[in-house]
């Protein structure tokens, strides 16, 4: 599964520039990750990420060029979660180098799996809002939390744990941005990665259209081998 590599290239590049430090993963030192969400009250916040209407984006590539995703790291551009003191805007970027998983139906069952992984993980004093309409997810962080030492690593540790437990993942790099004027350029790519996913599940349902007039040709014309699958399962 190919159909992410130029995003995961362009990302790369992207943040290149502007990592402030990488960790490599470490499974002993994970936030506690909690069994349901946990409510935070505005009250006991020290501050929200993507919060004030402050830019945010959050994506997941796959790709099955685990040279794209060489090892288990975690990655932050800008401040670590006990040197903020307001709200920021914010990204968490999840890019993962996965088995040859089969045909393109499997692939995509593979892929919903994953990217479900994000809406059950829970680390405590850190509640996750997603929106999966806008690609947008807010957090808001406790002040207990902040005042034991929660930090981007932990978080990144507790997210790489989670998807390792599926078979198919290989490595994970979890990226976490915070105040960075990429973001807001970051939400866009977001968006691409649903137009790719949206237009895979398209072309598995097995509908018949006319390419020219599809509302998805756009992106079929831009990412390599969307074409080839969807011209292959027309015949």
């Amino acid at each position: 599964m190919e159909l992410y590599n130029n995003i995961i290239i362009d990302t790369s590049e992207k943040i290149a520039g502007i990592t402030t430090k990488t960790w490599a993963y470490d499974a002993t030192d994970c936030w506690k990750n909690l069994e349901r969400s946990e409510l935070i009250m505005q009250s006991d916040q020290a501050f929200e990420l993507g919060g004030s209407g402050t830019p945010s984006a959050n994506f997941t590539c796959v790709t099955t060029n685990t040279d794209l995703v060489p090892q288990d790291e975690v990655l932050l551009c800008g401040k670590d979660l006990t040197e903020l003191h307001g709200d920021v805007s914010f990204a968490r970027i999840v890019l993962l180098g996965v088995k040859d998983i089969g045909d393109e139906d499997a692939a995509h069952s593979a892929i919903q799996q994953m990217d479900f992984v994000r809406y059950h993980v829970y680390p405590e004093g850190y509640m996750v809002r997603v929106s999966a309409e806008s690609s947008q997810e807010r957090v808001r962080v406790a002040r207990d939390a902040v005042s034991r030492g929660i930090s981007f690593k932990s978080i990144g540790n507790t997210y790489i744990k989670a998807y390792k437990e599926n078979e198919n993942v290989i490595s994970a790099r979890i990226i976490f941005l915070t105040d960075q004027e990429i973001i807001r350029e970051l939400n866009q790519t977001a968006n691409k990665v649903a137009d790719i996913t949206n237009a895979l599940s398209h072309i598995l349902d097995g509908l018949d259209v006319d390419c020219d007039s599809c509302a998805l040709k756009p992106v079929c014309d831009e990412v390599e081998g969307m074409k080839e699958m969807h011209l292959g399962k027309k015949k």
